[in-house]
């Protein structure tokens, strides 16, 4: 299992945190997204291999925010 922390621009509240962490759930391979609304920051778990950080991005943009 791998770990990586993204930085996302533009949540505000809470429901920002769960449309982000609802999103990177539903990516294949990830096992767990932990959104801090107070870091703007989501930790994700993922099998190595099997997910592409990039797919990552492209669902987090989707919701409507800016991964860095």
């Amino acid at each position: 299992m791998a770990q990586e922390i993204i930085k996302v621009e533009g949540m505000s509240c809470m429901h920002c945190q769960l449309r982000v962490k609802k999103a990177v759930e539903a990516v294949e391979g990830v096992k767990r997204a932990d959104v801090n609304l107070q870091t703007k920051q989501v930790t994700i778990e993922y099998e190595e291999g099997k997910v592409n950080l990039e797919d990552v991005k492209a669902a987090i943009r989707e919701t409507g925010y800016e991964p860095l």
